[in-house]
């Protein structure tokens, strides 16, 4: 029996386990977290769900240091479903904080969520060498800093992916062999300008009206579109621990920002851009992109948007220029005073 190890006990940890267990490959999915009592939860539920299924999946909650977890698990592959740093934040705990995050871009937590899936990463690649990895914080521009530090990552879940689900049902598509859907984790909100639209294609063709097919998703809940998330995760597990073959979207694929069109195959990922269209001009379409993030990583170096440094300048402005990747470690140091600070502080317009 193949073997998954996921890291979190979270909102999206627990959509994707939750989707393993009904839909997924017969896997033993060793569960990670730091809270043994949500832990075993997650992993009681996930078994029940997968007994009421038939569908083989188990499941089994561990605690204690990454890289003695990950040894004991020895998975095929992982998914890290945590950082340090909730997307859902501003629902439960507004604050100052949340209020710089949502003027100045999601891009401004780069630093919590690079800082956990190098971690990650890095004990993966100590306990169980040769398995994949598969970053679900902030792939899109985690995974370029996970390449700079030579952290590989097969692709991330979620953002494009969920875009590509909701354009594959707005077009009443049975699966997405012929959809190929270029975009940024900043498309899951409408951008600024039609023109700054994800890029989508149906059988070569480019598609217009991409704002229209998207409407009702980014007019649904982010919590409740964690479950389709959660069982798109799940369709890119399941392929990668049978070795299968999925035409989907991912974002960071092989260390790439934003998201692309890709092809998993044996285990093997591979980008599967329309006629036309060059993998310079994606990335540079989805760098272009990042801006409206607030961040952008390009090389050895992140810089913020032009909104991130606005808001940086007023109330940090020895971050506002960026830092190094090297420089990530003392980055999240920053940060972490300057989120701390406001987090004392209400939440303004």
């Amino acid at each position: 029996m193949t073997a998954l190890a996921v890291i979190g006990t979270g909102g999206l940890a627990r959509a994707v386990c939750y989707a393993l267990a009904v839909t997924g490959p017969p896997a033993r999915i060793t569960v990670i977290g730091r809270d043994p009592a949500r832990t075993a939860e997650l992993c009681h539920v996930g078994m029940v769900r997968a007994a009421l299924a038939g569908s083989g999946v188990t499941f089994h909650p561990m605690t204690g240091p990454l890289t003695e977890a990950l040894a004991a698990a020895a998975p095929a592959g992982v998914l890290l479903a945590a950082s340090s740093q909730s997307p859902w934040e501003s629902l439960s705990s507004p604050s100052a904080w949340t209020s710089l995050l949502r003027r100045g871009g999601f891009g401004l937590t780069l630093p919590f969520q690079a800082e956990a899936a190098i971690r990650a990463g890095t004990a993966l690649a100590s306990a169980a060498p040769g398995s994949w990895f598969v970053n679900a914080c902030f792939p899109d521009a985690v995974n370029p800093v996970l390449a700079a530090y030579g952290v590989p990552a097969l692709c991330g879940i979620g953002n494009v992916g969920l875009l590509a689900a909701s354009l594959q049902t707005a077009l009443g598509l049975a699966d997405q062999r012929e959809l190929q859907v270029l975009a940024h984790h900043a498309h899951l909100h409408a951008p600024p300008s039609p023109g700054d639209e994800a890029r989508v294609w149906h059988r070569g063709r480019a598609l217009a009206g991409v704002g229209t097919l998207l409407a009702a998703q980014r007019a649904a809940s982010r919590t409740e579109l964690n479950h389709v998330t959660g069982l798109a995760a799940a369709r890119v597990l399941g392929c990668l621990l049978t070795g299968g073959d999925l035409d989907t979207s991912l974002p960071g694929p092989l260390g790439l920002p934003g998201g692309y069109p890709v092809r998993l195959a044996a285990g093997r990922l591979s980008l599967r851009l329309p006629p036309g269209l060059d993998r310079a001009e994606a990335v540079a379409f989805n760098q272009r992109s990042a801006v409206q993030d607030g961040v952008v990583v390009e090389g050895a170096r992140v810089t913020f948007g032009p909104a991130a440094r606005e808001e940086l300048t007023r109330v940090a402005p020895d971050l506002a220029d960026g830092f190094p990747v090297a420089d990530l470690d003392p980055a999240v140091h920053a940060f972490t005073r300057l989120r701390d600070r406001l987090r004392d502080l209400p939440a303004y317009p």
